[in-house]
Protein backbone atom coordinates (compact mmCIF):
# COMPACT_ATOMS: atom_id res chain seq x y z
CA UNK A 1 0.00 0.00 0.00
CA UNK A 2 3.05 2.72 0.42
CA UNK A 3 5.47 0.94 -2.20
CA UNK A 4 7.50 3.73 -3.48
CA UNK A 5 6.55 5.88 -0.60
CA UNK A 6 9.05 7.46 2.00
CA UNK A 7 8.89 8.18 5.39
CA UNK A 8 10.70 10.00 7.93
CA UNK A 9 9.56 9.17 11.39
CA UNK A 10 10.97 11.40 13.95
CA UNK A 11 10.37 9.91 17.56
CA UNK A 12 11.03 12.34 20.70
CA UNK A 13 11.63 11.87 24.21
CA UNK A 14 7.97 10.80 25.33
CA UNK A 15 8.31 6.94 27.40
CA UNK A 16 5.46 6.33 24.15
CA UNK A 17 8.70 6.02 22.03
CA UNK A 18 8.38 1.97 22.09
CA UNK A 19 5.53 2.09 20.69
CA UNK A 20 7.27 3.80 17.58
CA UNK A 21 9.26 0.52 17.18
CA UNK A 22 6.29 -1.41 16.28
CA UNK A 23 5.19 1.71 13.93
CA UNK A 24 8.63 1.48 11.93
CA UNK A 25 7.80 -2.04 11.47
CA UNK A 26 4.06 -1.78 10.00
CA UNK A 27 5.07 1.16 7.56
CA UNK A 28 7.98 -1.38 6.48
CA UNK A 29 5.56 -3.97 5.96
CA UNK A 30 3.49 -2.09 4.28
CA UNK A 31 6.27 -1.07 1.46
CA UNK A 32 7.66 2.10 2.41
CA UNK A 33 11.19 3.34 2.68
CA UNK A 34 11.39 4.46 6.05
CA UNK A 35 13.93 6.98 7.50
CA UNK A 36 13.81 7.22 11.58
CA UNK A 37 15.09 10.67 13.26
CA UNK A 38 15.91 10.58 16.96
CA UNK A 39 16.57 13.19 19.48
CA UNK A 40 18.77 13.21 22.14
CA UNK A 41 15.98 12.86 24.43
CA UNK A 42 14.60 9.42 22.37
CA UNK A 43 18.05 8.02 22.37
CA UNK A 44 17.65 7.52 26.09
CA UNK A 45 14.53 5.66 25.81
CA UNK A 46 15.29 3.59 22.73
CA UNK A 47 18.46 2.72 20.92
CA UNK A 48 18.93 4.23 17.64
CA UNK A 49 20.24 0.29 16.61
CA UNK A 50 16.74 -0.48 17.11
CA UNK A 51 15.25 1.49 14.85
CA UNK A 52 18.15 0.89 12.48
CA UNK A 53 17.51 -2.90 12.66
CA UNK A 54 13.57 -2.32 11.65
CA UNK A 55 13.92 0.23 9.18
CA UNK A 56 16.97 -0.82 7.32
CA UNK A 57 18.00 2.75 7.26
CA UNK A 58 20.70 4.62 9.18
CA UNK A 59 18.99 6.74 12.10
CA UNK A 60 19.59 10.30 12.65
CA UNK A 61 20.76 11.41 14.98
CA UNK A 62 21.91 14.70 14.38
CA UNK A 63 23.26 16.85 11.54
CA UNK A 64 26.72 15.95 11.15
CA UNK A 65 26.32 12.11 10.75
CA UNK A 66 29.20 10.36 9.10
CA UNK A 67 26.89 7.54 8.19
CA UNK A 68 25.35 10.29 6.00
CA UNK A 69 28.27 11.54 3.74
CA UNK A 70 26.63 10.48 0.51
CA UNK A 71 23.43 12.66 0.96
CA UNK A 72 24.13 16.24 -0.57
CA UNK A 73 23.25 18.59 3.21
CA UNK A 74 21.52 15.31 4.74
CA UNK A 75 18.48 17.05 6.55
CA UNK A 76 17.55 18.97 3.31
CA UNK A 77 18.11 15.82 0.97
CA UNK A 78 15.47 13.62 3.31
CA UNK A 79 13.13 16.18 3.50
CA UNK A 80 12.85 17.05 -0.32
CA UNK A 81 12.91 13.02 -0.52
CA UNK A 82 9.84 12.25 2.24
CA UNK A 83 6.33 12.33 0.99
CA UNK A 84 5.44 12.61 4.71
CA UNK A 85 7.11 13.66 7.99
CA UNK A 86 5.53 11.50 11.15
CA UNK A 87 6.49 12.35 14.83
CA UNK A 88 5.13 9.78 17.40
CA UNK A 89 5.46 10.37 20.08
CA UNK A 90 5.26 14.17 19.57
CA UNK A 91 6.04 15.43 23.32
CA UNK A 92 5.18 19.54 24.45
CA UNK A 93 8.55 20.66 23.63
CA UNK A 94 8.80 19.33 20.14
CA UNK A 95 5.40 21.37 19.98
CA UNK A 96 6.38 24.58 21.04
CA UNK A 97 9.54 24.34 19.24
CA UNK A 98 7.92 23.70 15.78
CA UNK A 99 5.54 26.38 16.46
CA UNK A 100 7.90 28.76 17.45
CA UNK A 101 9.85 28.47 14.42
CA UNK A 102 12.75 26.44 16.23
CA UNK A 103 15.50 24.28 14.45
CA UNK A 104 18.18 23.64 16.67
CA UNK A 105 18.42 20.23 16.18
CA UNK A 106 17.82 17.48 13.20
CA UNK A 107 14.54 16.41 13.92
CA UNK A 108 13.52 20.43 13.71
CA UNK A 109 15.82 21.26 11.34
CA UNK A 110 13.56 18.93 9.03
CA UNK A 111 10.58 19.76 9.65
CA UNK A 112 11.39 23.41 8.95
CA UNK A 113 12.92 22.49 5.51
CA UNK A 114 9.90 20.21 4.09
CA UNK A 115 7.19 21.35 2.25
CA UNK A 116 5.57 18.16 2.33
CA UNK A 117 3.05 16.46 4.59
CA UNK A 118 2.88 16.60 8.34
CA UNK A 119 1.70 14.39 11.32
CA UNK A 120 1.98 14.62 14.93
CA UNK A 121 0.96 12.10 17.52
CA UNK A 122 1.68 14.47 20.77
CA UNK A 123 1.87 12.16 24.15
CA UNK A 124 2.41 13.87 27.34
CA UNK A 125 0.96 14.54 30.91
CA UNK A 126 -2.90 15.81 30.98
CA UNK A 127 -2.01 18.64 32.33
CA UNK A 128 0.65 19.48 29.83
CA UNK A 129 -2.05 18.78 27.27
CA UNK A 130 -4.51 21.28 28.49
CA UNK A 131 -1.76 23.97 29.07
CA UNK A 132 -3.05 27.12 27.00
CA UNK A 133 0.33 27.22 25.27
CA UNK A 134 0.01 23.71 24.26
CA UNK A 135 -3.10 24.11 22.86
CA UNK A 136 -2.63 27.39 21.61
CA UNK A 137 0.65 25.70 19.54
CA UNK A 138 -1.38 22.68 18.51
CA UNK A 139 -4.17 25.12 16.95
CA UNK A 140 -1.17 27.03 14.98
CA UNK A 141 0.48 23.73 13.51
CA UNK A 142 -3.26 22.49 12.19
CA UNK A 143 -3.41 26.01 10.49
CA UNK A 144 -0.48 25.40 9.12
CA UNK A 145 -1.56 21.92 7.45
CA UNK A 146 -0.60 19.42 9.71
CA UNK A 147 -2.22 16.64 10.35
CA UNK A 148 -3.41 15.56 14.61
CA UNK A 149 -3.93 12.56 15.99
CA UNK A 150 -4.57 11.91 19.54
CA UNK A 151 -3.94 11.82 22.24
CA UNK A 152 -6.33 9.42 23.68
CA UNK A 153 -7.25 8.62 27.30
CA UNK A 154 -6.19 6.02 29.41
CA UNK A 155 -3.21 5.09 32.16
CA UNK A 156 -0.57 7.72 31.59
CA UNK A 157 3.04 6.72 32.65
CA UNK A 158 2.75 8.94 35.76
CA UNK A 159 0.28 6.60 36.62
CA UNK A 160 -2.87 9.18 36.28
CA UNK A 161 -5.81 8.10 34.50
CA UNK A 162 -6.05 11.16 31.78
CA UNK A 163 -5.76 12.26 28.39
CA UNK A 164 -2.25 12.55 27.05
CA UNK A 165 -1.86 8.39 25.73
CA UNK A 166 0.13 8.52 22.42
CA UNK A 167 -2.87 7.24 19.78
CA UNK A 168 -2.25 3.32 19.01
CA UNK A 169 0.00 2.35 16.49
CA UNK A 170 -2.98 0.70 14.09
CA UNK A 171 -4.60 4.36 14.36
CA UNK A 172 -1.86 6.08 12.97
CA UNK A 173 -0.86 3.72 10.37
CA UNK A 174 -4.80 3.81 9.18
CA UNK A 175 -4.29 8.26 9.23
CA UNK A 176 -1.41 7.98 7.43
CA UNK A 177 -2.19 6.18 4.72
CA UNK A 178 -5.11 7.59 4.20
CA UNK A 179 -3.14 11.12 4.00
CA UNK A 180 -1.17 9.27 1.04
CA UNK A 181 -4.02 7.40 -0.80
CA UNK A 182 -4.25 9.88 -3.32
CA UNK A 183 -2.28 7.54 -5.61
CA UNK A 184 -4.65 4.77 -4.55
CA UNK A 185 -6.51 3.49 -7.93
CA UNK A 186 -10.36 4.14 -7.52
CA UNK A 187 -11.65 0.78 -9.58
CA UNK A 188 -14.24 0.05 -6.74
CA UNK A 189 -16.48 3.27 -7.47
CA UNK A 190 -19.79 2.85 -7.49
CA UNK A 191 -19.13 -1.02 -6.12
CA UNK A 192 -21.02 -2.70 -3.05
CA UNK A 193 -19.09 -5.26 -1.27
CA UNK A 194 -20.08 -6.95 1.72
CA UNK A 195 -16.97 -8.82 3.83
CA UNK A 196 -17.22 -10.96 7.09
CA UNK A 197 -14.57 -11.22 9.47
CA UNK A 198 -14.03 -13.06 12.67
CA UNK A 199 -14.83 -16.08 14.31
CA UNK A 200 -18.03 -16.29 15.70
CA UNK A 201 -18.79 -17.49 19.37
CA UNK A 202 -21.33 -20.59 20.27
CA UNK A 203 -22.66 -19.54 23.98
CA UNK A 204 -22.46 -22.99 26.26
CA UNK A 205 -23.52 -20.82 29.38
CA UNK A 206 -23.23 -17.06 30.27
CA UNK A 207 -20.06 -17.30 30.00
CA UNK A 208 -18.54 -20.06 27.90
CA UNK A 209 -18.34 -20.41 24.21
CA UNK A 210 -17.16 -22.53 21.81
CA UNK A 211 -15.08 -20.26 18.73
CA UNK A 212 -12.36 -20.51 17.20
CA UNK A 213 -8.66 -18.59 16.22
CA UNK A 214 -9.83 -16.20 13.47
CA UNK A 215 -8.84 -12.73 14.66
CA UNK A 216 -10.67 -10.91 11.89
CA UNK A 217 -7.69 -9.04 10.25
CA UNK A 218 -7.60 -10.84 6.92
CA UNK A 219 -11.71 -9.28 6.68
CA UNK A 220 -10.39 -6.42 8.13
CA UNK A 221 -7.69 -6.01 5.63
CA UNK A 222 -9.95 -6.35 2.53
CA UNK A 223 -12.43 -3.79 3.83
CA UNK A 224 -9.52 -1.45 4.59
CA UNK A 225 -8.39 -2.11 0.79
CA UNK A 226 -11.82 -2.19 -0.78
CA UNK A 227 -12.78 1.65 0.97
CA UNK A 228 -9.87 2.85 -0.17
CA UNK A 229 -10.46 1.68 -3.64
CA UNK A 230 -14.00 3.92 -3.44
CA UNK A 231 -15.76 0.85 -2.75
CA UNK A 232 -19.40 1.19 -0.51
CA UNK A 233 -18.03 -1.69 2.31
CA UNK A 234 -20.49 -3.09 4.80
CA UNK A 235 -18.26 -5.16 7.05
CA UNK A 236 -20.54 -8.04 9.25
CA UNK A 237 -17.96 -8.86 12.20
CA UNK A 238 -17.65 -11.20 14.66
CA UNK A 239 -15.76 -10.51 18.41
CA UNK A 240 -12.09 -9.17 17.45
CA UNK A 241 -10.13 -6.75 19.01
CA UNK A 242 -9.50 -4.59 15.84
CA UNK A 243 -10.92 -1.19 15.42
CA UNK A 244 -13.28 -1.08 12.38
CA UNK A 245 -11.40 0.69 8.62
CA UNK A 246 -11.92 4.07 8.15
CA UNK A 247 -14.79 5.09 5.93
CA UNK A 248 -16.55 1.47 6.86
CA UNK A 249 -19.99 0.30 7.52
CA UNK A 250 -19.50 -2.32 10.85
CA UNK A 251 -22.12 -4.75 11.71
CA UNK A 252 -21.27 -6.46 14.82
CA UNK A 253 -22.83 -9.63 15.70
CA UNK A 254 -21.64 -13.18 18.16
CA UNK A 255 -22.74 -16.40 17.06
CA UNK A 256 -23.12 -18.20 13.58
CA UNK A 257 -26.96 -17.90 13.67
CA UNK A 258 -26.87 -13.76 14.24
CA UNK A 259 -24.14 -13.74 11.45
CA UNK A 260 -26.38 -15.39 9.34
CA UNK A 261 -29.40 -12.75 9.92
CA UNK A 262 -27.24 -9.96 9.07
CA UNK A 263 -25.75 -11.86 5.78
CA UNK A 264 -29.23 -12.83 4.48
CA UNK A 265 -30.42 -9.01 5.72
CA UNK A 266 -27.48 -7.40 3.57
CA UNK A 267 -26.91 -9.41 0.54
CA UNK A 268 -29.12 -8.01 -1.88
CA UNK A 269 -28.06 -5.37 -4.53
CA UNK A 270 -24.17 -5.94 -3.52
CA UNK A 271 -21.50 -6.52 -6.21
CA UNK A 272 -19.03 -8.76 -4.02
CA UNK A 273 -19.60 -10.72 -1.29
CA UNK A 274 -16.35 -11.57 0.37
CA UNK A 275 -16.62 -14.81 3.33
CA UNK A 276 -13.80 -14.20 5.35
CA UNK A 277 -15.69 -15.22 8.60
CA UNK A 278 -14.84 -18.42 10.74
CA UNK A 279 -17.96 -19.60 11.43
CA UNK A 280 -18.50 -22.13 13.38
CA UNK A 281 -19.69 -25.47 11.74
CA UNK A 282 -21.43 -26.81 15.57
CA UNK A 283 -23.50 -24.59 17.93
CA UNK A 284 -24.08 -26.26 21.91
CA UNK A 285 -27.85 -28.21 21.24
CA UNK A 286 -28.90 -26.25 24.69
CA UNK A 287 -27.10 -23.04 26.06
CA UNK A 288 -27.54 -22.93 29.99
CA UNK A 289 -29.08 -19.50 30.86
CA UNK A 290 -27.29 -19.99 34.37
CA UNK A 291 -23.23 -20.94 35.09
CA UNK A 292 -22.33 -24.30 34.95
CA UNK A 293 -21.03 -25.29 37.97
CA UNK A 294 -17.89 -27.90 38.05
CA UNK A 295 -18.92 -31.23 39.42
CA UNK A 296 -19.05 -33.36 37.04
CA UNK A 297 -14.99 -35.13 36.50
CA UNK A 298 -15.77 -35.40 33.23
CA UNK A 299 -18.95 -33.48 31.23
CA UNK A 300 -20.44 -34.29 27.69
CA UNK A 301 -21.99 -31.71 25.59
CA UNK A 302 -24.32 -32.32 23.02
CA UNK A 303 -23.72 -30.70 19.49
CA UNK A 304 -25.74 -29.56 16.39
CA UNK A 305 -24.77 -28.33 12.99
CA UNK A 306 -25.04 -24.42 12.31
CA UNK A 307 -26.54 -22.76 9.33
CA UNK A 308 -23.73 -22.93 6.38
CA UNK A 309 -24.16 -19.00 5.46
CA UNK A 310 -21.48 -19.70 2.53
CA UNK A 311 -24.13 -22.67 1.00
CA UNK A 312 -26.71 -20.72 1.19
CA UNK A 313 -25.25 -17.78 -0.54
CA UNK A 314 -24.46 -20.36 -3.62
CA UNK A 315 -27.83 -21.34 -4.03
CA UNK A 316 -28.87 -17.91 -4.60
CA UNK A 317 -26.06 -15.31 -5.77
CA UNK A 318 -28.40 -13.00 -7.12
CA UNK A 319 -25.32 -11.63 -9.47
CA UNK A 320 -23.36 -11.36 -6.48
CA UNK A 321 -19.68 -12.39 -7.35
CA UNK A 322 -19.14 -14.83 -4.53
CA UNK A 323 -15.67 -15.07 -2.73
CA UNK A 324 -14.91 -18.14 0.10
CA UNK A 325 -11.79 -18.67 2.47
CA UNK A 326 -10.55 -21.77 3.18
CA UNK A 327 -8.27 -22.26 6.19
CA UNK A 328 -6.63 -25.83 5.47
CA UNK A 329 -4.18 -27.97 7.44
CA UNK A 330 -3.42 -30.62 4.46
CA UNK A 331 -4.51 -31.04 0.67
CA UNK A 332 -4.78 -27.34 0.31
CA UNK A 333 -6.05 -26.89 -3.29
CA UNK A 334 -8.03 -30.00 -3.58
CA UNK A 335 -10.24 -29.19 -0.37
CA UNK A 336 -10.46 -25.58 -1.45
CA UNK A 337 -11.58 -26.61 -5.01
CA UNK A 338 -14.03 -29.25 -3.60
CA UNK A 339 -15.51 -26.23 -1.68
CA UNK A 340 -15.55 -23.82 -4.42
CA UNK A 341 -17.71 -26.61 -6.49
CA UNK A 342 -20.01 -27.40 -3.61
CA UNK A 343 -20.99 -23.86 -2.64
CA UNK A 344 -21.17 -22.50 -5.92
CA UNK A 345 -18.02 -19.89 -5.33
CA UNK A 346 -16.72 -17.68 -8.58
CA UNK A 347 -13.59 -17.20 -6.44
CA UNK A 348 -11.58 -18.91 -3.48
CA UNK A 349 -8.67 -17.97 -1.16
CA UNK A 350 -6.99 -20.72 0.42
CA UNK A 351 -4.52 -20.91 3.21
CA UNK A 352 -2.67 -22.36 6.08
CA UNK A 353 -3.96 -22.63 9.22
CA UNK A 354 -0.90 -20.50 10.52
CA UNK A 355 -2.73 -17.39 8.71
CA UNK A 356 -4.71 -17.48 12.51
CA UNK A 357 -3.74 -14.44 14.16
CA UNK A 358 -0.69 -13.82 11.97
CA UNK A 359 -0.04 -10.20 10.53
CA UNK A 360 0.97 -12.11 7.22
CA UNK A 361 0.90 -15.27 5.22
CA UNK A 362 0.85 -17.31 1.94
CA UNK A 363 -2.28 -17.21 0.12
CA UNK A 364 -3.91 -18.62 -3.50
CA UNK A 365 -6.09 -17.84 -4.98
CA UNK A 366 -8.36 -19.98 -7.61
CA UNK A 367 -10.96 -19.15 -9.85
CA UNK A 368 -13.88 -21.00 -11.34
CA UNK A 369 -11.60 -21.85 -14.38
CA UNK A 370 -8.68 -23.75 -12.29
CA UNK A 371 -6.28 -20.94 -12.59
CA UNK A 372 -4.39 -20.72 -9.33
CA UNK A 373 -2.38 -17.13 -7.86
CA UNK A 374 -0.09 -18.53 -5.29
CA UNK A 375 1.04 -15.57 -3.24
CA UNK A 376 4.08 -15.17 -1.33
CA UNK A 377 4.34 -14.35 2.11
CA UNK A 378 2.99 -10.99 2.24
CA UNK A 379 1.60 -8.56 5.02
CA UNK A 380 -2.69 -9.06 4.84
CA UNK A 381 -3.65 -5.68 3.85
CA UNK A 382 -1.05 -6.58 0.40
CA UNK A 383 -2.66 -9.63 0.34
CA UNK A 384 -6.39 -7.87 0.38
CA UNK A 385 -5.10 -5.57 -2.50
CA UNK A 386 -3.86 -8.85 -4.77
CA UNK A 387 -7.61 -10.70 -3.39
CA UNK A 388 -8.99 -7.51 -4.95
CA UNK A 389 -6.85 -7.01 -8.12
CA UNK A 390 -8.23 -10.75 -9.13
CA UNK A 391 -11.88 -10.04 -8.19
CA UNK A 392 -11.64 -6.95 -10.22
CA UNK A 393 -10.37 -9.11 -13.15
CA UNK A 394 -12.82 -11.63 -12.85
CA UNK A 395 -16.19 -9.62 -12.66
CA UNK A 396 -18.39 -10.72 -15.77
CA UNK A 397 -15.98 -13.17 -16.74
CA UNK A 398 -16.66 -16.12 -14.28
Amino acid sequence: MLQGKTIVVGVTGGIAAYKSAEIVSRLKNLGADVWVVETAEAQKLVSPLTFRTLSGNPVITDLFEQELSSLPVPHIALAQKADLILIAPCTANSIGKIAGGIADDALTTLVMASSNKKMIAPAMNGEMWRNPAVQENVRKLGLWGFEVIGPCAGKLACGDEDIGRMAEPEEIIARLVSLLAVDTPQDLKGKRILITAGGTREAIDPVRYISNRSSGKMGYALAEAAARRGAEVTLISAPTQLKAPEGVNVINVVSAREMYLAVMEHKNNQDVIIMTAAVADYQPTVTLWQKLKKEEATFKLDLSRTIDILSELGKSKNGSFLVGFAAETENHLENAREKMEKKNLDLIVVNDVEAFEADDSEAQIMGKTGGVKSLPRLSKIKIAHQVIDTIIGRLGTD
